[in-house]
Formats: structure tokens, C-alpha cells, sequence
């Protein structure tokens, strides 16, 4: 028998769900539907339900809610058993836990202080859920990032004062119990400590964070996307397996690549037969003194060494020689070599400098080696199509507007803003996965709007928050077509509300979704 709280259209947020529902999904049904006590629901219903409710071997727990952070801050806040008590309350609180609690109660009644939040009494995992302290991010990246890493699309996301709030709901919660010392709550922080680190890598997240405590709660002016196809818990599990296989795999190549380069150069009988030379002397070609530093200095930045271990180790060596470089020209040399337009010792020059300063009998090992000098910018006559693509993408980011995403013009009067060649901005375009362009009309007369994928989606999230009713429901998976297959639309101001087509995802493929076992 399925009892809902009964709403208005008004209440709507999309298609599917108004802010209870929103709440109901979230936390699995782990509420009772009505209150105990003062609810004005009619007699015979409300007999029915809890006529059934007490047959129900499993019982009901509770979530913990505040009215501010201020209070938060205090410990103060509500015990809240109902989602009746949600619908009424919800407009006037600000934060609440999706994981349900066995129970609570107050230290302080008068004065709201509560107890009973400790993670120790949590009854259920609901939601993997995670803070992005900053308006200043590209939530497109974040939608990305769930493709690329494998995980299921965010079932909410939600605007607070100073950033989002995003949320997997779990199809199959994890129960929490004293069983294996809390083997169950101890799995669903190591899967939430892995999806928080995988998806820091595209977004600015919170990785401190308690996982399982309090978060802003949906309300009609703070919900941005909402996805009701839940994550599948058993496919997470998976991912989350294969994803600490995959970091330690990681971790052990940096260390042994750091331990195979350390070997290979600062640590290499080459390097100590240079650097135990002290008969070194100026003006002889690609093997003078400042030959031979700038060489030793490029093995240690290889070698990932700190600047400052370099320094005092050169430094003796400079020191033993017999004609020693003077500090400034020492200093000079070592900053060049740590300034990142060198890339590795170059073979021929290593070898010069042992012929003619050791006594030979060691050999450079190691590969062929190279430096590659990269010109400053400003200094080169063509920039770099992904250094061009950036200019374009901050441009767009401070001369668009949520009302009108995109600039317009000729090609012409584009490619001269962004002070590029026509030919230039056309290939920036055709290579770039970022850069959205439409064009209205053919010829001379024709217009040019570009815009960027992010931007056209922080812009359909603003219009969903404005919009909370069915037909600006944006269903991503249905509503967001490929660019691959389809041009991007810019259509009047009159008519953007309902009908942007926007890329979502780069691959071509669909939005993964999550199947329910």
C-alpha cells in the first residue's frame, strides 16, 4: 500500500517530484509519513497507516534538521520523525541529514540542543554526498567527470550561499549495524572518501568534509537538477574497487619512476665523477664550468630534487673547483635550470663535459637525453591553438551574460577581438570540445554567436531554479543533444526558456545511468 503526501502543481520541481518527494527518494521511505501527534490528516487514513506501520518489523527512523547555520554551529536544531512534518517545516529550515538516524533527542529541550547525530547511531546510508565551497566552478565538468570516471549521473544538485551540494541516492542502502565493528558504515566512507577523490581532479570538492553529516536541504529556490534513477550501490562498490586498484598502481609508478631517476642521475656514477671534478675551467664550448653546473643543476631538477637541496650540494661543488663561478653567475645558472623551460640532461653535452674533465672511465647511462627551450608566449609568432582556446574561454566567461550566453558577430569582428587570424579562429573552433558556435544566415551577412559548453549549462540550470515547472523540467539524458549529430541552437530571448540544445557529454554516448538490481 503506497501512501504519498498529497501536493500541489505548484510544488512541482520538474516532472516528477515535488521538494517532499525529493526528500522521500532521498531517504528510502525511512520516515513515517505522518506525525504521531497533531497531524490533520483524516482519521480513517491515518488509522490505516499506522495499523500497518505496526506490523512493519523494521521501524522507522529519524533525520536531524536546523534553521540556520548559526544554529548548526551551536548544536541546536529539531528531531523530525515525518516527512508530514518536512512538507510544513521545509521553507524554514536550512539543513538537514539525508541519512537517517536511529533516533535522537535533546541534551537541552528548551533551548533545541540535540543529540543522537553521532555516526555510531546512524541507521542507514541513504546518499554519497559531497560540498563544493565556490561559486567560481564549471558544473559542466563535474557531469563530465561522472562519464569519464565511470560513475552514475548526480541524482541532485543543489545551490547554497557560497556554492553546491551534490548527491548520488543510493538504490540499496547500507545498514548500519554493531556487526564486524560497523563493517557496513566503515564501507560507505571508504566509497565516499574515493568518489570525493576521484571527482576533485574536475571539481574544487570538499575532501575533509564529514561524509554523513549535516547538508543543506532541498527547497523549491535551491534545487538546480534532480535525476530520479537512483545509483546502483553493488555497481559502486565495483567501481570504487577498481578505483583504489587503479590509485595504488599510480602511486607505486610515481614511486618507482622517482626511484629509477633518482638512480639514473643524482645517484648515477656519471653525475658523482662530474660533480667530484675540480678542475674545471671557463670557455671551453658546451663544456665550461657553467656547462657543467647548468648539466649537475638539470639532473637534480630531474630528478625532482628540492632547489634548496641542489643549492647547498652545487654550491660545494662550485666552491671546490679551482676557478669557481662567482655567486651571481651561480645563482643565474642554478634558477635556469629549476625555471621549467629545460626538460632533461642532454646526452651529448654530459658526455663532453666526462671526456674532457674526468678521467673516463665512466660512461653517461641513461637515455639519449634532450633540453627543449620553449619561447615565452609573447615572443613566438603562433600561439598554441589550446593557449588560443583559452583566451577564447575567458573572454566568454567576463562578456556573457545569464541572459545572453553567447557574443555574436562576423567571424571577421570575432577573430580581431581575440586578435587571431580568421583561419586561426576557425581551427580553433573545429579542434576544440569546449567551444560551441552557431551561425544565422550565409554570406557576408552572416552571424556568428559563440558560447561555451559550460556556460550554456550553468545557463539551463539558472533557468530550471527560475522555472520550477514541468515543461523547463530538463531531462538530460532526453533534452541535450550531441553536437556530433545535431548544430547547437541559439534561439531568440523570447523563445531560450524551453528549447536550448546543449552538449552534455563529448563522447557521443549516452549519460550513464544507473540500473536498480
Amino acid at each position: 500500500m503506497s501512501m504519498k503526501i498529497a501536493k500541489s502543481s505548484e510544488n512541482k520541481i520538474g516532472n516528477v517530484m515535488s521538494v517532499v518527494e525529493i526528500m522521500q527518494f532521498m531517504t528510502h521511505d525511512s520516515l513515517l509519513l505522518y506525525k504521531k501527534k497533531g497531524t490533520r490528516a483524516p482519521i480513517n487514513r491515518f488509522s490505516a497507516y499506522e495499523k500497518l506501520e505496526n506490523q512493519n518489523l523494521y521501524k522507522k527512523g529519524v533525520v536531524f534538521v536546523s534553521q540556520s547555520k548559526n544554529d548548526l554551529s551551536e548544536g541546536k536544531g529539531y528531531v523530525v520523525t515525518s516527512y508530514q512534518t518536512l512538507q510544513e517545516k521545509h521553507q524554514n529550515l536550512t539543513h538537514w541529514t539525508p541519512n537517517t538516524f536511529r533516533g535522537g533527542s535533546y541534551y537541552d529541550f528548551k533551548n533545541r540542543v540535540i543529540k543522537g547525530h553521532e555516526r555510531e547511531n546512524l541507521k542507514q546510508i541513504n546518499v554519497i554526498g559531497f560540498d563544493i565551497d565556490t561559486k567560481n566552478v564549471d558544473l559542466y565538468a563535474l557531469y563530465i567527470g561522472c562519464e569519464e570516471l565511470g560513475l552514475p549521473r548526480p541524482n541532485l544538485l543543489l545551490e547554497t550561499p557560497r556554492g553546491y551540494q551534490c548527491f548520488f541516492v543510493l538504490d540499496t542502502p547500507f545498514y548500519i549495524h554493531k556487526k564486524n565493528d560497523y563493517k557496513s558504515l566503515r564501507v560507505a566512507e571508504r566509497l565516499s572518501d574515493n568518489i570525493r577523490n576521484a571527482l576533485s581532479k574536475y571539481v574544487p570538492l570538499d575532501t575533509n568534509c564529514v561524509p554523513f553529516g549535516f547538508y543543506r536541504i532541498p527547497r523549491e529556490d535551491n534545487v538546480l537538477d534532480f535525476y530520479n534513477t537512483p545509483a546502483n550501490t553493488k555497481q559502486l562498490l565495483t567501481w570504487s574497487k577498481k578505483f583504489e586498484e587503479q590509485e595504488k598502481k599510480s602511486f607505486l609508478r610515481v614511486i618507482f619512476s622517482k626511484k629509477d631517476s633518482k638512480n639514473s642521475l643524482t645517484s648515477s656514477e656519471w653525475y658523482r665523477a662530474l660533480i667530484s671534478s675540480t678542475n674545471i675551467e671557463k670557455g671551453f664550448h658546451s663544456a665550461s664550468r657553467n656547462n657543467a653546473l647548468m648539466t649537475l643543476a638539470l639532473a637534480n631538477y630531474v630528478s625532482e630534487r628540492p632547489y634548496e637541496v641542489a643549492y647547498d650540494e652545487l654550491d660545494q661543488f662550485n666552491s671546490n673547483l679551482a676557478n669557481p663561478l662567482n655567486k651571481n653567475e651561480f645563482e643565474r645558472t642554478l634558477k635556469s635550470a629549476y625555471s621549467g623551460k629545460y626538460k632533461g640532461v642532454k646526452r651529448s653535452y654530459a658526455e663532453g663535459l666526462m671526456e674532457l674533465w674526468t678521467d673516463g672511465q665512466v660512461k653517461f647511462q641513461g637515455n639519449e637525453g634532450w633540453y627543449k627551450f620553449k619561447k615565452p608566449r609573447e615572443k613566438r609568432m603562433r600561439s598554441h591553438y589550446k593557449e588560443w582556446e583559452e583566451d577564447i574561454l575567458a573572454y566568454l566567461n567576463t562578456h556573457t551574460t545569464s541572459e545572453i550566453p553567447y557574443i555574436e558577430g562576423s567571424m571577421n569582428s570575432i577573430a580581431n577581438t581575440m586578435g587571431m587570424a580568421v583561419s586561426s579562429l576557425k581551427e580553433v573552433i573545429k579542434r576544440s570540445n569546449r567551444l560551441v558556435k552557431h551561425t544565422i544566415g550565409r554570406g557576408r551577412g552572416a552571424i556568428t554567436q559563440l558560447s561555451s559548453r559550460s556556460i550554456l549549462f550553468k545557463r539551463l540550470l539558472l533557468l530550471r531554479k527560475k522555472h520550477n515547472r514541468q515543461h523547463t523540467q530538463v531531462t538530460f539524458i532526453n533534452q541535450l543533444h550531441k553536437l556530433k549529430t545535431r548544430k547547437p541552437y541559439f534561439p531568440t530571448l523570447e523563445t531560450q526558456l524551453y528549447t536550448y540544445e546543449l552538449v552534455l557529454y563529448t563522447s557521443g554516448s549516452s549519460p550513464p545511468r544507473s540500473r536498480s538490481s
